[in-house]
């Protein structure tokens, strides 16, 4: 957890550097559609699927949805994470929008939220933030954060890190439900980023964890 929080000081100062005034992404720069990922690490492996599609660029109506698998290498089916989380945003002012969605998972099933949502997108900076209430078969608040930073080396290279943050909190039972913090450092050639990555995982009231260290590689269109 030591490494994630140094990795996370480390891309703040570094954003620190940059100009960031609010844009309208939607206007000034065209998100990225899909991007898929596949991790590798010592424990079990993990897939993550994020679809990001502007539909109506004048009326500022876009999908998001992000999907993500788990599992170890023994043959435990109980042991495998399903999760997807699929929503329709509109954009209101400066980045930010509102949302409504679905979540499903394979240990809570369907819910249905809706949220507020931020998103910043550059050829060197992107950064999603998604605050939720659920408020159908689940009281529950979730924050969802994504930041990932490219700087470029020349036309070809650039260095790329990620920090993903998600934090689940039961109001019916005042307790922790579900977070988890996946950090990601290496480097990007063209559509492909591949490096170092790590997953820190926790779940309910008494925060059990699964902390899962590896490489990844990453395609993005």
């Amino acid at each position: 957890m030591k490494k994630i929080h140094l990795l996370a000081i480390l891309i703040a100062a570094t954003f620190s550097t940059q100009n960031l005034n609010a844009q309208d992404s939607t206007a000034n720069f065209k998100p990225k559609t899909v991007s898929v990922e596949e991790m590798v690490g010592g424990k079990r492996q993990f897939l993550q699927l994020l679809v990001n599609k502007v539909f109506a660029e004048k009326k500022k109506i876009g999908l998001l949805s992000i999907s993500s698998y788990a599992a170890d290498y023994k043959d435990n089916l109980s042991n495998n994470e399903f999760q997807n989380t699929t929503l329709i945003y509109h954009h209101l002012f400066k980045g930010v929008s509102i949302n409504s969605g679905v979540s499903f998972t394979s240990i809570e099933g369907l819910k249905n939220f809706i949220g507020l949502q931020y998103m910043y997108q550059s050829k060197t900076l992107s950064l999603i933030y998604m605050p939720s209430y659920y408020f159908i078969n689940s009281h529950k608040i979730s924050n969802f954060a994504l930041i990932e930073y490219k700087p470029a080396i020349n036309e070809k290279w650039a260095v790329y890190s990620r920090l993903q943050l998600h934090y689940n909190h039961d109001l019916e039972n005042g307790n922790h439900f579900r977070s988890y913090a996946y950090s990601r450092l290496g480097l990007t050639y063209k559509y492909f980023s591949f490096g170092l990555a790590n997953n820190y995982d926790r779940y309910g009231a008494n925060k059990s964890t699964k902390n899962n260290y590896g490489v990844f590689i990453k395609l993005t269109l």
